[in-house]
C-alpha cells in the first residue's frame, strides 16, 4: 500500500487547529488513496466491474414476448415481479415491457398454462414460452368475474350441463334442477300448462317472506328468468350456494346465485341438430271421490252427531233416498256421478322439438336455435261452444354471434326470447 506523507502549516486558535487535523484525517486517508490507485476498483466505460449504483439494484427496462407451446402469441398474459404488486399484461401482439432489477424474479402466468418464474439477471430481452396444462385448467372454476380453485369452493358450486337437463321430460327448467343439483329445492303451485314455473330455494327458505328468499338469476350476465327457455339452448347452469362463491355479488347473492350460460358457436364445420320428444303428462296424486250413497250416509251421521234427537225423516236424506243411491235403481233422479272421470282425462300429450345450427371460423362463430313446445291440459271438452281445456304453445328462438374484430377485441351478440 502506498504511503502518503504531507506537511501542513496550521494557523489559528488551538480549537481551529484540531478541526483542521480531523478533516485532513478523514479526507486524506492512506487506505482510501490506495484503493483509488488500485486498478481493481476502477470503474469506467471499459470496466467489467459493476458500478456502485448497479450494485445497489438500478432498475432497467426488460422487454420480450409471451407465446404458447404452439407458437401462438398470447394476449393478456400476466407478467409480475415476485414479492411485489408490480405487474403488466402482454399486449395484442404478445409483447410486454416491465421495469425491474437484475435480482428480480419475473412471474409469468396465464389461465390453463403452467406459470414460470424467471430470474432477470443481466438480460434486457426475455422471451417466454408457456406450456398448456389441462390438469390445471380443470382445477379452476370460473365464478362471475373471476376464477377460484375448485378445491376452495368444493360444496359451494354445483353445475349441470345440457345433457343432464334433457334427461328430464318436464317443460320448466326450474323443475329440471330439482333432484339434479344438490342444495336446490323447488315448490310448484300449479299444474296448468304454461304456469308450471316453481319457486326455487337455495339452501332452504332464508326468510319468512318467500319472495325475498329467491336466488339471483343471471342469464349470460343479465338478470332475467330462465324458466321458459328451451333446454337445448343452454350450455350449463351453475349454482353458487355459499359465501365463498357468492361474495362477488354482495348482498344480492345472499340467497344464492344461479348462472345460466347459453350455447355459442365453435370453430369448425357447421353442425345441424334436430331433436324431438313426445311425452305424456298425468296427475301425480288425485283424491278419490266419494260416491252419492257414501256422501248421503255420512251427511246424515253428521246431523245426528249435532242433534241426536232427530228422527229418520228429519234427516237430510231419508231412508228411501239412501236406498235409491245404494241400488242405483234410478240413475236419472238419483245419480251417482264420478266427476273426476267426467271432467279429467287420464293423461295429456306433450311434445317438444328443437332445431339448432352452430359452427364458424376463427373470426366468426354462430349458434342459432329454434324451439317449439306443445303442452295439452287434463280437462275434457264437452261442447264446441265452450272449451275448458288449458293448453300451451311456446316458440323459443336464440341467436348468438361472436366476431373477432381484432386480436384483442371480440364482439358478442346474443338475441333470445319466446312467443
Amino acid at each position: 500500500m502506498n504511503q502518503v506523507q504531507a506537511k501542513y502549516k496550521l494557523v489559528g486558535s488551538p480549537l481551529q487547529k484540531v478541526g483542521v487535523l480531523l478533516l485532513l484525517i478523514l479526507f486524506i486517508r492512506p487506505d482510501v488513496q490506495a484503493e483509488a490507485n488500485n486498478p481493481a476498483f476502477a470503474s469506467g466505460p471499459d470496466s467489467n466491474v459493476p458500478s456502485i449504483t448497479q450494485q445497489k439494484g438500478q432498475k432497467k427496462l426488460v422487454k420480450g414476448t409471451v407465446s404458447d407451446d404452439a407458437g401462438e402469441l398470447m394476449i393478456g398474459a400476466t407478467i409480475s415481479i415476485k414479492g411485489t404488486t408490480q405487474g403488466v399484461l402482454s399486449d395484442m401482439n404478445g409483447n410486454y415491457e416491465i421495469e425491474c432489477t437484475d435480482n428480480d424474479i419475473l412471474q409469468v402466468s396465464y389461465l390453463g398454462y403452467t406459470p414460470q418464474d424467471i430470474k432477470v439477471g443481466n438480460r434486457k430481452v426475455i422471451d417466454v414460452i408457456l406450456t398448456s396444462d389441462n390438469v390445471l385448467l380443470e382445477e379452476v372454476q370460473i365464478i362471475a368475474y373471476g376464477t377460484q380453485k375448485k378445491l376452495t369452493v368444493t360444496g359451494s358450486v354445483s353445475s349441470i350441463d345440457t345433457k343432464d337437463l334433457l334427461k328430464s321430460p318436464t317443460s320448466s327448467i326450474g323443475n329440471m334442477l330439482a333432484g339434479s343439483v344438490s342444495g336446490i329445492s323447488t315448490v310448484q303451485y300449479s299444474g296448468q300448462p304454461g304456469a308450471e314455473d316453481p319457486e326455487i330455494f337455495v339452501r332452504g327458505i332464508a326468510s319468512l317472506d318467500g319472495a325475498r328468499s329467491q336466488p339471483l338469476i343471471l342469464v349470460d350476465g343479465v338478470e332475467r328468468s330462465f324458466f321458459r327457455m328451451d333446454p337445448n339452448e343452454i350450455e350449463n347452469i351453475t349454482v353458487l350456494k355459499y359465501a365463498s362463491a357468492t361474495a362477488v355479488f354482495g348482498v344480492r347473492g345472499a340467497n344464492g346465485v344461479i348462472l345460466v350460460t347459453t350455447r355459442r358457436g365453435k370453430e369448425g364445420r357447421t353442425e345441424i341438430s334436430l331433436s324431438s320428444s313426445v311425452g305424456i303428462s298425468e296427475a301425480m296424486r288425485v283424491p278419490e271421490m266419494m260416491g252419492s250413497y257414501d256422501h248421503a250416509k255420512y251427511f246424515n251421521e253428521m246431523q245426528l252427531s249435532d242433534n241426536p234427537d232427530l228422527g229418520p225423516n228429519d234427516l237430510r236424506f231419508s231412508p228411501y233416498v239412501l236406498d235409491m243411491f245404494r241400488t242405483n235403481a234410478d240413475p236419472i233422479m238419483f245419480p251417482n256421478t264420478n266427476w273426476e272421470d267426467l271432467m279429467f282425462k287420464k293423461a295429456s300429450l306433450q311434445t317438444q322439438h328443437n332445431l339448432n345450427i352452430s359452427g364458424g371460423t376463427k373470426d366468426v362463430k354462430f349458434f342459432i336455435s329454434l324451439g317449439y313446445l306443445y303442452q295439452d291440459g287434463l280437462l275434457k271438452r264437452f261442447y264446441e261452444s265452450y272449451n275448458p281445456k288449458y293448453k300451451k304453445n311456446r316458440y323459443n328462438y336464440r341467436a348468438n354471434l361472436d366476431i373477432n374484430v381484432t386480436k384483442s377485441t371480440t364482439l358478442k351478440l346474443g338475441l333470445g326470447g319466446r312467443l
